[in-house]
């Protein structure tokens, strides 16, 4: 999908990032799920690329903060930045040049380095280095504190830029010194640019074209991804005829309730009220417990079975 609408409707805020990337600012894209974060940072860094004198850059697609460290520390290698020693790899691989060392063979000695070390390794790496380092991870929201630790450490000496679903309490101390940049939902001008952009480019046959506009631009409320599902979706159809127009639907940046907290602690009232009345000889107590369970478990089919439909 990115690959074929590009950055329609981002390109004011892609220059804006650029134009901060370009002073040495770091740079926090936040926005909701689907909303198009990393597909801004992309488009971004892109266009930093092609500057006069751009960075050395480097790319983390990893969710699992322990997984952003150790790609970061595979790339850094990669680059000449992090020697082998630093990372404490064994010493046949000390004299080796940088595109001479197969990451198969080291994976696992790495993934064994504590998160601690691997920020020991790579900071004083990064400060050694000559020339601008520029860090981009597509997801900064799963950080803990300790983690956001270590990643100010790394801020200090590279620039670093990334996308979160919002800013964290607890993670202040980093976040403070990143500029954010908000991904808001795409105007209904620039969803609608969306949509006939990709049926033209794709060829799609839709039977009402004026109706299947108007329903995907309603369904997705601006949320590039909830558009690409739908058109993705669509697409499969030879030609998109009324009725599946009206069923199309999408579940970007949805998010579902988990109730079986709930269950568990309502399970477990009516359990105990149960053994309290065997035990005082409340019959009334007895029923009403008895009743309930009922109840529970009629409602607890109703409750799962919906949220098996919804994923």
């Amino acid at each position: 999908m990115r690959e074929v609408i590009g950055l329609i409707g981002r390109e004011a805020m892609v220059e804006k990032a650029v134009g901060d990337l370009k002073k040495g600012r770091h740079v926090l894209f936040t926005g909701p799920a689907g909303v198009g974060k990393s597909s801004v940072l992309v488009g971004a860094l892109a266009a930093l690329g092609n500057c006069r004198t751009p960075p050395l850059s480097f790319f983390i697609d990893e969710i699992q903060p322990k997984a952003q460290f150790v790609d970061l520390a595979r790339q850094l290698l990669a680059a000449g930045v992090v020697t082998p020693q630093a990372l404490e790899l064994a010493e046949r691989y000390h004299g080796m040049a940088p595109e001479e060392i197969e990451w198969a063979e080291i994976r696992r000695a790495v993934n064994r380095i504590s998160i601690r070390d691997l920020a020991g390794a790579i900071v004083p790496a990064i400060h050694e280095h000559e020339g601008r380092i520029l860090i981009a991870v597509d997801d900064l929201s799963d950080l803990t504190p300790t983690m956001g630790a270590f990643w100010t450490a790394i801020l200090e000496q590279a620039q670093i830029t990334g996308c979160a679903s919002a800013r964290k309490r607890n993670l202040a101390r980093l976040y403070w010194k990143l500029t954010e940049h908000p991904v808001p939902p795409l105007p209904e001008n620039q969803a609608k640019r969306v949509v006939i952009f990709y049926m033209a480019r794709t060829g799609m046959m839709v039977e009402d074209r004026r109706l299947f506009l108007g329903h995907v631009v309603k369904q997705a409320g601006g949320n590039p991804q909830a558009i690409a599902d739908m058109l993705t979706d669509a697409g499969r159809e030879r030609v998109v005829d009324r009725r599946k127009i009206r069923e199309m639907a999408h579940a970007a940046g949805v998010v579902y309730l988990d109730f079986t907290p709930v269950v568990i602690i309502c399970t477990a009232g009516i359990v105990g009220s149960r053994y309290l009345a065997m035990g005082t000889g409340d019959k009334a107590l007895y029923i009403l417990a008895g009743l309930a369970a009922a109840v529970l478990l009629s409602v607890r089919v109703f409750i799962f079975r919906g949220a098996g439909r919804a994923n």
